[in-house]
């Protein structure tokens, strides 16, 4: 936990350096933000599973963004990573190019580009669908990190 509030504290600090109020990540209402993923659709049945993951996205209005997981573990060296980072473009209302700069966790995506469809279902939900190496969509959901517990 105490990694998670280390990083949180750092994206915000980073975000707002040099940045207006109106792009502030805790007050955008984009797909500017701190994001959870907090369910996906199986891809075989089409069923939504919600989860609570530790993953975690942020995506900050300079065109940059990262993702971070927390382990679950309880080793205060261990308990938090960063996934990737990288750019991205929004090229539509639907889509938008991430180019993976560092993929930590499968590093062939290292260096390469993904297409993402997205939809901001209302301010506190965005669904996200990615192609997997088997060219399956995965549609996964996020929502935005309130700025204190709702």
């Amino acid at each position: 936990m105490k990694n998670i509030l280390i990083v949180l504290f750092l994206a915000f600090s980073v975000a707002a350096n040099g940045q207006t109020e109106q792009t502030h990540l805790p007050a955008s209402t984009s797909v500017v933000g701190i994001w959870r993923q907090t369910g996906v659709v199986n891809p075989s049945t089409g069923a939504y599973m919600g989860l609570l993951s530790g993953n975690y996205k942020v995506i900050n209005p300079d065109g940059t963004y990262f993702t971070f997981v927390s382990w679950g573990t309880k080793d205060p060296k261990k308990g938090t990573t960063i996934g990737q980072y990288g750019t991205y473009e929004i090229k539509s209302d639907s889509t938008f190019v991430e180019h993976i700069t560092k993929h930590t966790i499968d590093p062939k995506l290292n260096g390469t580009s993904g297409l993402l469809k997205y939809k901001l279902v209302d301010k506190k939900t965005l669904m996200v669908a990615w192609k997997n190496s088997n060219e399956i969509w995965i549609n996964e959901e996020w929502t935005r990190l309130p700025l204190s517990r709702q």
